[in-house]
């Protein structure tokens, strides 16, 4: 149920806006799978296809350009949503949430992601849900104590992205 991890990562944003990811305490954070707005939440994936379907469905065909930043990180030990230990916080987070949220209910995996939080983990790997076998990590907390340290790599290169890449 816990697995650690450590190196390089990867994440796909907008061009404009690169350095904002690593920022912690930030009140207007966008809302996600596993963060209420304003929450920390860094996501990342180990490779570029990974992060290629992490935000496929995000993509418009008007969207602003987009790079794809390397980060690496520190050795740390996640709970794996992979594991069969991990089913029942699985079942949890792996509900469906963006339409919920806009209805303006509670998405269910941020209850799961709550439960690790409350429990000391500083994150989580999350399968794709969309492509079985890929993967992601989602860090609750990073560059404090008792926590990764996590620093941006090399530069911000070009990516294109299609929408609802499968």
């Amino acid at each position: 149920m816990l697995t650690e991890i450590s190196g390089e990562f990867v994440k796909i944003v907008w061009a404009d806006d690169p350095d904002v990811h690593l920022m912690r305490g930030a009140p207007d954070r966008p809302p996600a799978r596993f963060n209420r707005r304003g929450q920390d939440a860094l996501y990342l994936s180990p490779d570029i296809e990974s992060a290629r379907v992490a935000i496929g469905q995000d993509v418009k065909e008007a969207d602003r350009p987009r790079v794809v930043l390397t980060f690496q990180v520190e050795r740390c030990t996640l709970f794996d949503l992979r594991s069969p230990e991990a089913a029942d916080i699985y079942a949890i987070a792996s509900q469906p949430w963006r339409a919920l949220l806009a209805a303006g209910g509670t998405p269910p995996s941020w209850h799961a992601a709550d439960r690790l939080r409350e429990n000391g983990y500083v994150g989580l790997i999350d399968p794709s849900r969309r492509r079985p076998g890929l993967w992601h990590i989602t860090l609750f907390r990073w560059n404090e104590p008792g926590a990764p340290n996590v620093m941006r790599q090399g530069n911000a290169d070009p990516v294109s992205v299609s929408p609802d890449y499968r």
